[in-house]
């Protein structure tokens, strides 16, 4: 009933009519039961404040109800009588004279009206006026209104928000997009805009996916759609068209944007373009085909299968000498079945743990069955190789036939030197294949972290990288290194040492490794110098694994001590200790063995190829002195003693106390630029080497060829040349090298510092560079640090 009382009042388009009240003795309007006054207490009593006050004039207040009284803290007596706009000091959206004109045109008007209230406050109300007629045809204006002063204040907190939010997302370094709960895109970045040259009105809604490659659309759409329907987090790449017409492969990801109450509102996500990394990958898919078919080629059996049993690669070496076609060994079972009988079972459980391994597996002769029933001995080694792309684990064995050799005594000296060169020159090939991606890689990580990026998760998959690409090449090292040890393929290159100094110059330079660890290093070493006969690049080397060692079998908060000390007998003795997880007992002994490492701990996560201590027993055995290990148990830590036989004669000043130290890198900022020849036919590496360098400030120049690069150094005049030894064409980097040399001796080109860039490391490489006039030899993976800081000295010294 009160509705229908009500309705008329609010919704008329013409005046009401209305019963003046009586005045009382005070001159002022009484408070009769007219018309007005039962309408706005109706209003009153739906929860708003109402008020009525002449139009024109003084604006008198003839009403004045409970919800304007609680609104604005006046009581009725106080406030009839009195002028509306004087009472609560009203601040109005117009000129009251065009609200006046509205009224009596219309005879309504809505808007939001700012007053004062009795104690000062300002707040904002949602008022209507409607003008209705009181007795003697005075026109009146019934006011109703609610307070929204929180509600626009909420509604500006939220403009603030977008607007804070939509800068952010327009500076930000990714093309951020937002969708509401029905998937349509509601907001594009500024970063979309310009990267796909959309307008944002062609952008919202599902307009972006004009911008999807045509034969990626579909699947783009389908991820969306799908995702979207189930509320879960959405993840998919396809290629986008960029402004100038060319697709780019980006990456796109979202997470759902939940309400107060959990609702789904839609989605806020993310789009990066990652081009070079997909291009990376087809590089890498590339190069293991590349590995595939030079596995197929090799002269000796290579097998390797899946962890279902299922054979993914066999080569014609294994069918070959087996007399097994490839159609007969489908699987691993069907291999061990045919080869090796009634002990296929035994053998079979020794294959299947092979998976679980962490490191390759040692040597196991066997006796096998061929296709033609003859036996045949295999010696198989095996090793993981991770997944393939239905996330299968799988395993690679290699195997050698030595049946020749077992069958006749004195013919073994050639088949052992022939499987020992193979080896050599598979692992020489799989060295510098596996170091020619380190260095783009290792590059293009310096470059990202010299932009300045600030996204913590871009920051941590940096770090990552830089740390694998270095552990990387520490295992190709490694695992040269301890080939040519056994060998005996090293040639040291001895001077007088002063021990000491070597010591304390290889531990500080891996003071930084240890406390990234949170580990403390000390020395205890003794001032005055003990000379010992040795090649201290070695050396050095076999301190740094020791320490390398340190840190990986020792906790965060432990300490590593580096002490020296002299014997009667002659002898130099290091000693390092450690408070790590310490070794049992009888493992002791195999610490130094090759492909051997103790199970040091419950978990596998400290492991490695257990190369490391067996180079340092092979360098100090080089040496004439002795390598050994001492521990009191498992939570006991762990002591490597390094024993070395002092120098005998008259002292004299060292030549070299220890490795020679590289220039100041802190000053390369300071000194002038250099130019800089690249010649590499590897575009990426290239690429990312000039990227590096022309960011410190050098100018640089790229040639792919050694032809070309001759001819480079000819205009361009470089002050240094980085030269790749494997170089297609013809002319490898060894013959560019002797070309440039001449031409320096004819004045047809300027002298230069000429370094050499190889994947292959041996010595017998240096010598060849070396030979062939390179001043220096770099092996891949490059420091950033230290070429930047070999271009800092050659400025400095020009």
């Amino acid at each position: 009933m009160a509705d229908q009382a009500v309705r008329p009042l609010l919704c008329a388009p013409s005046p009401v009519p209305y019963a003046a009240p009586p005045e009382d003795g005070r001159g002022g309007r009484g408070q009769a039961a007219g018309e007005l006054q039962l309408k706005a207490a109706l209003l009153d009593r739906l929860g708003e404040a109402a008020l009525a006050w002449e139009l024109g004039g003084a604006s008198a207040i003839v009403y004045f109800g409970a919800g304007a009284e609680q609104l604005y803290g006046f009581p009725a007596r106080d406030a009839l009588g009195r002028s509306s706009h004087d009472l609560l000091r009203t601040a109005l959206p117009a000129p009251l004279a065009q609200i006046e004109a509205a009224l009596l045109r219309d005879g309504l008007w809505d808007g939001e009206i700012r007053r004062t209230t009795r104690d000062g406050r300002e707040i904002l109300v949602e008022s209507r006026l409607r003008l209705v007629e009181g007795a003697e045809r005075r026109r009146l204006v019934l006011e109703t209104g609610r307070e929204s002063t929180a509600q626009r204040r909420a509604e500006e907190a939220l403009r603030d928000s977008e607007a804070r939010f939509r800068n952010m997302a327009d500076h930000a370094p990714v093309m951020i997009w937002v969708t509401g709960a029905d998937g349509g895109c509601t907001y594009a970045s500024r970063g979309w805009l310009d990267f796909s040259g959309q307008t944002e009105a062609a952008a919202l809604g599902f307009g972006w996916i004009e911008a999807v490659h045509p034969e990626d659309r579909s699947g783009a759409m389908e991820a969306f759609l799908r995702a979207n329907e189930r509320r879960e987090d959405y993840r998919v790449d396809f290629r986008v068209r960029r402004r100038d017409g060319v697709y780019r492969w980006c990456i796109d990801s979202a997470a759902p944007r939940l309400g107060p109450g959990g609702e789904f509102l839609g989605y806020i996500g993310s789009i990066i373009d990652i081009t070079e990394r997909k291009e990376a990958e087809l590089q890498l898919r590339e190069r293991e085909e590349g590995l595939r078919r030079a596995i197929m080629a090799t002269s000796f059996p290579i097998m390797i299968y899946a962890e279902d049993g299922h054979v993914v690669c066999v080569n014609s070496a294994w069918t070959d000498i087996s007399g097994y076609t490839r159609e007969q060994i489908p699987t691993v079972t069907a291999w061990l079945d045919r080869a090796f009988g009634a002990r296929s079972a035994a053998i079979h459980a020794r294959v299947a743990s092979l998976f679980d391994m962490d490191e390759a597996s040692g040597e196991n002769e066997l006796t096998l069955a061929t296709a033609s029933g003859a036996e045949r001995t295999w010696v198989f080694s095996s090793a993981r190789l991770g997944r393939d792309a239905a996330g299968r684990r799988l395993l690679v064995t290699i195997a050698y036939d030595i049946t020749e050799r077992k069958r006749a005594g004195d013919a073994w000296e050639a088949t052992l030197r022939e499987a020992d060169q193979r080896k050599d020159a598979f692992l020489a090939m799989l060295a510098h294949e596996l170091r020619n991606p380190l260095g783009p890689i290792r590059n293009a990580v310096e470059i990202l972290r010299s932009t300045g990026i600030e996204e913590p998760s871009l920051l941590r998959a940096c770090g990552v990288i830089e740390r694998q690409v270095a552990h990387m090449a520490r295992l190709v090292d490694d695992l040269l290194d301890v080939s040519r040890v056994a060998r005996g393929r090293i040639q040291l290159r001895k001077e007088r040492c002063d021990l000491p100094r070597l010591l304390r110059q290889t531990a500080e330079d891996y003071r930084s490794t240890l406390e990234a660890s949170g580990l403390e290093l000390r020395l205890d070493l003794p001032t005055e110098p003990l000379w010992v006969s040795g090649d201290p690049t070695r050396l050095s080397q076999a301190v740094s694994n020791v320490l390398h060692n340190a840190n990986k079998f020792t906790d965060a908060g432990g300490r590593v001590t580096v002490a020296l000390s002299a014997t009667p007998d002659g002898s130099a003795v290091i000693r390092v200790r450690d408070t790590g997880i310490g070794v049992e007992p009888a493992t002791l002994a195999c610490m130094f063995e090759s492909f051997s490492q103790a199970e040091r701990s419950l978990d596998r996560n400290r492991g490695g190829l257990g190369l490391g201590l067996a180079l340092v027993k092979g360098l100090v055995e080089l040496h004439g002195g002795t390598a050994s290990a001492e521990s009191a148990g498992v939570g006991h830590g762990t002591e490597i003693v390094l024993r070395l036989p002092l120098a005998r004669g008259p002292e004299a000043s060292p030549e070299r106390a220890g490795p020679p130290p590289g220039p100041d890198s802190r000053s390369a900022g300071a000194v002038r630029s250099l130019r800089v020849l690249i010649i590499e036919d590897n575009e990426d590496a290239a690429e990312m080497l000039q990227a590096l360098l022309a960011m410190n400030g050098h100018q640089v120049e790229v040639a792919l060829s050694g032809a070309a690069g001759v001819e480079a150094a000819r205009s361009f005049r470089p002050e240094v040349i980085l030269c790749d030894i494997g170089l297609p064409g013809g002319m490898d980097g060894c013959g560019v090298a002797r070309t440039l040399k001449a031409l320096e001796e004819s004045a047809d080109v300027a002298p230069s510092l000429m370094i050499a860039l190889t994947g292959y490391g041996q010595e017998r490489d240096q010598r060849r560079v070396r030979e062939a006039g390179f001043d220096m030899h770099f092996v891949k993976p490059i420091d950033p640090g230290s070429l930047q800081s070999l271009l800092a000295s050659v400025a400095t010294r020009a």
